[in-house]
């Protein structure tokens, strides 16, 4: 799991990765620190690849609710947990969709106790989402947002309800990874998420808003999958 910290206070970011280091021995969970001395740093080199962002509220330049904010409306699902000295600063987190918040002298009893619930509420979020490393970098997909993935050339395209991402891949590997969150193979080409199948017109199926073909090839095994999916098989 990988986790941010974010804190203009040298000895305070030092003092969280120590207490992740022992919650990760303690907890038997796996975590990947780095650390940001500002609210900018972070966004300057933001990717959506963290479970976790742990903002320290009163910083220089963009505070940690500004950061915080301006996080989430990139990344919906990444777990937000404050740092602050005084409680009434972290109530605006809640509208951000913030897990807690940690006052500051911070201990490590109160710390494990918060960061589990961080931990706890991130596993959830990532249970549902896959990690792609597209042309543009790494990105994590939530899997209820692709409607269909498709091979072209050397590429795979991931079509999801806002927009597509190109990677390196085969179809192959993605029918193996997806199988399991109710997607099915429907052409040499195409992979579509059964959630998003609007209908099922001879050669075509209505996946979202987009038109995917089914091949004869493909037809009696998709029909099966879509069948057996619905009855919840």
């Amino acid at each position: 799991m990988r986790v941010a910290i974010i804190d203009d206070e040298k000895e305070i970011r030092d003092s969280l990765s120590e207490y992740m280091r022992r919650f990760a021995v303690d907890s038997g969970v796996k975590l990947e620190i780095s650390t940001f001395p500002s609210g900018d740093a972070l966004l300057a080199d933001y990717r959506m690849v963290w479970d976790i962002l742990m903002f320290d509220i009163d910083m220089p330049g963009t505070n940690g609710m500004d950061t915080a904010k301006q996080i989430r409306n990139k990344d919906k699902d990444v777990t937000i947990l404050f740092i602050t000295n005084v409680a009434q600063y972290a109530i605006d987190g809640y509208g951000i969709d913030a897990v807690d918040y940690i006052l500051k002298p911070i201990n490590y009893y109160e710390f494990s106790m918060k960061f589990h619930r961080a931990v706890a509420k991130a596993a959830q979020s990532r249970e549902h989402a896959i990690m792609l490393d597209t042309v543009e970098g790494t990105r994590r997909i939530r899997i209820n947002k692709v409607e269909y993935v498709e091979v072209l050339g050397h590429y795979i395209y991931v079509h999801t309800q806002n927009r597509e991402f190109k990677a390196r891949g085969n179809m192959k590997e993605w029918e193996e990874e997806l199988k399991c969150f109710g997607f099915s193979r429907v052409h040499k080409s195409y992979l579509v998420n059964m959630a998003m199948v609007e209908a099922i017109q001879g050669k075509e199926l209505t996946v979202g808003s987009h038109t995917v073909p089914l091949s004869r090839n493909y037809r009696d095994s998709f029909m099966q999958d879509y069948m057996k999916y619905y009855r919840g098989e």
